[in-house]
């Protein structure tokens, strides 16, 4: 026993170590992960989990992106870990979030886009963003729905009121994204910017554009044509 301490004693402090000076994109992939799961499971030799998460999702944006049940399936994950795991995006988004919108304006494109890429591009799940702006095109305020919530009962009057009451916006900005697939958007699409535009007409706001982030880009609704190609995909014809 008193061996197996020897083996493993100071080994969180000396991954720490090295990811501090070496930066986790320099180290190994088992290292990246191993040195994650300290934050998630605060005791013990997390290396062999590291690698039994590494071979049942090959990559680190791969157990990010798995379900819970999936994560529980692996030995040495219980409910609380694999919570932490997926409640570690959330903080992902907090931290983007909130470097990207400090004096976001909307006139600075390239700044909005990049926090669109952000935000979307690698999500596995739909979401609808609400993006509030005021008369000199600053971000006020931005909220998130489920967009299969919204597809099938749509956003009601009241809940965009609410949001407006709170930001008090002159421009909204509408944003979703496609997962595994195209940014062009659909007809369903086009439906529902319309319906959030009619939703306006009682109310001093206008809505700049509707933009879609899809595996290829980002195409804006108004302009119907991308606004933003991403290198994986440069194909238009």
């Amino acid at each position: 026993m008193e061996q197996k301490k020897s083996i493993h004693s100071g080994h969180r402090e000396r991954l720490t170590n090295l990811v501090d000076k070496s930066g986790i994109e320099n180290v190994s992939p088992i290292q990246a992960v191993e040195f994650f799961l300290t934050y998630i499971i605060p005791r013990g030799d997390v290396n062999p989990l590291a690698h039994r998460l590494l071979d049942k999702f090959e990559t680190f944006g791969n157990i990010l992106d798995a379900s819970e049940n999936d994560l529980k399936s692996v030995v040495g994950i219980n409910t609380r870990s694999a919570k932490k795991i997926k409640l570690y995006r959330e903080v992902m988004r907090l931290y983007t979030s909130s470097r990207m919108t400090k004096k976001l304006n909307i006139n600075e494109n390239k700044d909005f886009l990049d926090m669109l890429e952000q935000l979307l591009r690698f999500e596995n799940t739909e979401n609808l963003y609400i993006f509030a702006f005021n008369n000199k095109y600053q971000l006020l305020q931005k909220r998130r729905y489920d967009l299969k919530k919204v597809r099938s009962v749509g956003i009601s009057a009241y809940e965009l009121y609410d949001f407006l009451s709170s930001s008090k916006p002159s421009y909204l900005m509408v944003a979703h994204n496609h997962p595994g697939g195209t940014a062009r958007h659909s007809d369903e699409d086009a439906e529902a910017f319309t319906y959030m535009d009619s939703l306006l007409t009682t109310f001093d706001c206008e809505i700049i554009d509707s933009l879609v982030v899809g595996d290829d880009g980002i195409f804006s609704t108004k302009q119907n044509a991308f606004i933003r190609y991403f290198d994986m995909h440069i194909i238009e014809k």
